[in-house]
């Protein structure tokens, strides 16, 4: 059963900054650079309570920060329980897409265990930093993104009415994208989401991590506080996004594969090898590189990309009959286990800790890794939102950064105490 709640959201002051220089992108998409820019376009920009400055005191920099811009009034708590509805307008190949969720506190349970399935492995380092931020500020910053399944979509009526008001906060990201906010304290429009939602299994699309960070947190605090059981705090929720897995807006995009060749590294050596799993097909450009991955059917595709060439993969059906059911549809497990480990030579460890491999999305980032190290680029077609809900209820887990959803969720529009 998953219980959702409303809650009093914290959010920044419009009378005292802009929108669109104080939001940022997930904590895990930003790098150093970006980071910086986003410290340099406002001085109350959210990364630097998501991503503190410091070494060991880099946490208390951000608690300190918070309070200090709760105190200043850039930051105002809500005075009422509220839903938070969420939309994103964005534009892809030429049309124009919105995706509509709320924002809302989820009873946090163990995964797997009840009502909240994740498809992804997570690693111990994030969930480490996670926590000490969390239990620094005692916060949720950024809202975890899960589906729920709606065919009906019949919130949508509720979402459509809360649209007709004025929204409270709306802005448009570096992307392109605009994101808006209503804040719902309507009393018979909450009781309908959490009714709704009461008897709905809850799919992880992005944020295991934290997801796992608020359930240590919960735990810690838990035995701090001696809890006796039963006894409901506010650590035993996450603030959660909410979108219908049916939502027409709701993107996976791929996560292609760039991985670091050594100085012996030989074509021909690895088209040999490769040829035992696979069909070959030599592509002339990318275009048809593009058409080839995306090919109707059950053909498992991919496309190599070394040396301004290109070379079609078509996975051998005796070699897929090999594997589990579900992760023969799972085109990230299938170049993983066939490709970069088999005839790269990768391990898991040197996978699950990036060394020598990178995950990107577009050909820009491609070439830039490319233009710097001798590498390959394994490139293939996104996860079905159907792929990822049957991972989850198999217990199963797909390799990391399998799925990118698009648009990402932008981090300070609504803030959680705990």
């Amino acid at each position: 059963m998953a219980i959702v709640r409303p809650f009093m959201g914290v959010r920044y002051n419009l009378e005292k900054v802009l929108l669109k220089q104080v939001i940022a992108p997930p904590y895990d998409v930003i790098s150093e650079k970006m980071k910086e820019e986003l410290k340099e376009r406002c001085g109350t920009n959210v990364v630097k309570l998501i991503l503190p400055d410091g070494e060991e005191d880099k946490y208390k920099n951000a608690s300190k920060l918070y309070e200090d811009w709760k105190k200043d009034d850039t930051l105002v708590k809500d005075k009422k329980q509220s839903f938070y509805l969420y939309e994103q307008v964005y534009t892809f190949a030429g049309r124009e897409y919105v995706r509509t969720g709320f924002i809302g506190l989820l009873r946090l349970e163990e995964l797997g265990k009840g009502s909240v399935f994740p498809h992804e492995k997570t690693l111990a380092g994030p969930k480490k930093d996670r926590l000490e931020l969390m239990k620094a500020c005692k916060t949720n910053f950024s809202q975890i993104f899960g589906l729920y399944m709606d065919k009906e979509n019949r919130l949508a009526n509720n979402f459509n009415s809360v649209k007709k008001n004025m929204p409270v906060s709306s802005a448009v990201d570096d992307e392109g994208v605009k994101n808006t906010i209503w804040q719902i304290d309507d009393h018979e429009i909450i009781e309908s989401i959490e009714a709704f939602l009461k008897d709905k299994a809850i799919y992880i699309a992005d944020g295991h991590h934290r997801y796992e960070t608020a359930l240590n947190y919960r735990n810690h605090m838990r035995e701090q506080n001696e809890d006796i059981e039963g006894d409901i705090k506010p650590y035993d929720y996450v603030m959660m996004m909410f979108v219908n897995f049916y939502d027409e807006g709701l993107k996976i995009f791929p996560t292609h594969r760039v991985v670091e060749l050594g100085n012996d590294f030989s074509y021909e050596e690895f088209k040999e090898k490769v040829s035992k799993s696979f069909e070959l097909v030599e592509i002339e450009s990318k275009e048809q590189g593009d058409k080839f991955v995306n090919e109707p059917g059950e053909n498992r595709n991919f496309l190599v990309y070394y040396d301004n060439k290109y070379l079609g993969l078509t996975l051998r059906d005796e070699v897929l009959e090999t594997l589990h059911p579900v992760y023969r549809k799972v085109d990230t497990f299938l170049i993983q286990e066939t490709v970069i480990k088999e005839c790269l030579g990768m391990t898991d460890e040197q996978i699950l800790r990036k060394e020598g491999i990178y995950f990107l999305q577009t050909m820009d980032q491609i070439n830039s890794v490319m233009e710097q190290k001798p590498a390959m680029a394994l490139m293939l077609k996104g996860v079905d939102i159907d792929v990822v809900r049957e991972i989850s209820e198999s217990g199963l887990v797909m390799p990391q950064k399998s799925t990118y959803f698009y648009p990402k969720l932008q981090t300070g529009l609504v803030i959680n105490e705990l």
